[in-house]
């Protein structure tokens, strides 16, 4: 199986398979989101019993096709709750950062009238798959393979830019080389599409490019396909949020919020 990155100590080299869309030299955000969201559940490994229950991922500056160094500082050690802050760089430079917060289950039966989850959107099962780069090469876009086009879709409404849709997801490669798919990391990786499912293009070629990820969790996904419900509120000043609705295949687990605005091109830092 592919891998986004391969290891040395914490080093992490990337592969041809956390490309960006963008540019060859960058990386696509999801493949930055899920080694946060990995690097993460190895630090929470030392606390057994806890669970992240919300990460919010900074993307502060395109992440180049180099080696990353990860970081990580714990910034509250309590007995029901563990703050870790969370760092990328490259040669020294802050690439995106993130700060996890775990919580300690504590068995808690529900009233009658507590609202329940609702269940899983139909599918993934029976629903016509589609990729990315074959949307794009039918753009006529010249966009050079790497993450994108690994995602596997299976779409329930259409790719239409209008600022919302549903789509079933899935992403086949490791983060690191030599792991097994760990449903986390694998939400880690393919949360940060929830603005590609819930894309809004202003009628000009222009879309929308988000600056974070927010993920917020009731529950752990069970499954390596998940569903995105997403839709896009932007206002004329291009400022903007996507919120999304998450589904694994059991039913509801969490939330994706992204702040979003128009894209431009990247001319470095």
């Amino acid at each position: 199986m592919e891998a986004l990155y391969h290891r040395e100590a914490d080093c992490y080299t990337p592969t041809d398979a956390a490309g960006s869309p963008w540019h060859p030299s960058l990386l696509h955000g999801g493949a930055v989101s899920g080694l946060l969201m990995r690097h993460g559940l190895e630090q929470l490994a030392q606390w057994p019993g806890f669970r992240i229950s919300r990460i919010t991922m900074d993307l502060v500056r395109p992440a180049p096709k180099a080696p990353l160094d990860l970081s990580t500082e714990l910034v509250r050690d309590g007995g029901k709750l563990k703050l870790l802050q969370l760092e990328v760089r490259a040669a020294g430079k802050l690439i995106a950062q993130a700060r996890l917060l775990a919580q300690k289950p504590r068995p808690m039966p529900l009233p009658e009238y507590a609202p329940r989850p609702a269940g899983s959107p139909r599918g993934p099962d029976g629903v016509a798959e589609e990729g990315i780069q074959q949307m794009l090469d039918a753009k006529g876009l010249n966009i050079p393979e790497g993450f994108h086009s690994r995602v596997r879709l299976r779409p329930l409404t259409p790719f239409d830019e209008r600022g919302q849709g549903t789509c079933w997801v899935h992403m086949p490669v490791q983060v690191v080389s030599g792991e097994d798919p760990d449903p986390l990391a694998h939400l880690g990786m393919v949360a940060d599409l929830g603005n590609g499912v819930g894309q809004l293009n202003y009628g000009n070629a222009t879309g929308t490019i988000n600056a974070d990820i927010s993920l917020h969790l009731f529950r752990q996904p069970v499954s390596l396909w998940l569903c995105l419900e997403s839709q896009a509120q932007v206002q004329p000043d291009g400022m903007g949020v996507v919120h999304t609705r998450l589904y694994d295949t059991d039913g509801a687990i969490g939330y994706i919020l992204q702040t979003v605005q128009p894209n431009g091109e990247y001319q470095g830092d």
